[in-house]
């Protein structure tokens, strides 16, 4: 493995095609190259997918901190629709959605980590500012179409529970607002660096 490889550690993941199509979506992010980054499924009571640090020696320093992708195959979601089952742009754009959060990460210190996450838990504007930037980060890292495919399946999905739906409505980009930003980060992709006169 070269310095410039992204470390990936899966634990309890033993769909080959969640492992491929993580490690397709991370490898979108540079800025994660030559992290250590988790991919663990495991029962969660109030989330289906969720990414944070690592809790160990490394979080105390920002550039060896350790970070974390938790999928759950038992909680309302998936309850209904197992995670490895999802149409695979749906997967990427949950996944995408993860290491938005995990880029929002990079520069918090550890005060700044402490103190986002107790504004997440505290504060349901805190917690729609958080995840709206972490769909922001998924578009300008080329998954707008995926992120806005994981929306729409999920609120068109007729088994999903009603408060789930609104939770989705509430602290999440709408698919106009998505689309807004797919146009944006295309029409900035079009544009010429240097403009000659």
């Amino acid at each position: 493995m070269t310095p410039k490889e992204t470390p990936v550690i899966f634990q309890n993941v033993q769909s080959s095609l969640l492992r491929e199509w993580f490690s397709e979506t991370l490898a979108a992010y540079p800025e994660l190259k030559g992290r250590n980054i988790y991919l663990r499924k495991l029962s969660m009571k109030r989330s289906t997918m969720r990414a944070q640090p690592v809790f160990n020696c490394s979080f105390f320093r920002r550039a060896t901190r350790h970070y974390r992708v938790d999928f759950s195959d038992h909680l309302e979601v998936t309850r209904h629709v197992c995670v490895q089952e999802l149409p695979k742009e749906v997967v990427i754009g949950w996944f995408a959605h993860e290491l938005g959060h995990i880029i929002d990460y990079l520069n918090r210190p550890v005060l700044g980590m402490i103190s986002f996450g107790l504004g997440y838990a505290l504060w349901s504007r805190y917690m729609r500012e958080a995840e709206r930037r972490a769909d922001t980060i998924a578009v300008n890292h080329g998954f707008g179409q995926e992120i806005l495919a994981t929306k729409e399946y999920l609120m068109k999905h007729t088994t999903l529970p009603p408060h789930y739906k609104s939770r989705l409505k509430k602290y999440y980009l709408s698919a106009d607002e998505i689309e807004g930003l797919i146009l944006a980060w295309e029409e900035s992709r079009e544009m010429p660096a240097v403009v000659e006169l």
